[in-house]
């Protein structure tokens, strides 16, 4: 596969900074308090013994999962990443009711926000064109062919 070059349209290039905004303020958050952590990971794993390093390695993880499609999107223009990115922050939007350790926390729902966001700006006309074109820009030949 072939690295993205050129310029990024505005809504890609705010688009990435949006998401990775959302990203790391969770992350940090869940630092600063690992206990909505533990009690999310005690719920999935009910059986496993949560310790507070676990939960690091889950904040962590979730970190790192939400770079995942950023990079596929900035370097790759990969259009499926536009379909991951729109449901991850759709599962979000879905679960933050059924989180409700979340709700009246002003960074999770800034993050939330942002996420939606970040996921609305990639299907606007200006990506949707750069996504069609990997990226690339078309040659003055191109356009008048």
């Amino acid at each position: 596969m072939r690295t993205v070059s050129g310029p990024r349209p505005f809504p890609i290039r705010l688009f990435a900074a949006l998401f990775l905004f959302a990203a790391l303020i969770r992350l940090i958050a869940g630092l600063i308090d690992t206990t909505p952590m533990i009690a999310d990971l005690f719920r999935w794993l009910p059986l496993t013994v949560i310790t507070q390093d676990l939960a690091i390695v889950a904040l962590s993880a979730e970190f790192t999962i939400a770079c995942i499609p950023v990079a596929l999107v900035w370097f790759r223009a990969m259009r499926i990443a536009r379909v991951l990115v729109g449901v991850m922050a759709g599962v979000r939007l879905v679960s933050f009711e059924t989180a409700p350790w979340l709700i009246g926390l002003p960074v999770h729902e800034i993050a939330l926000a942002c996420s939606v966001i970040a996921a609305l700006l990639l299907f606007t006309p200006p990506a949707t064109r750069w996504f069609a074109h990997r990226g690339r820009r078309r040659s003055n030949a191109e356009i008048f062919e």
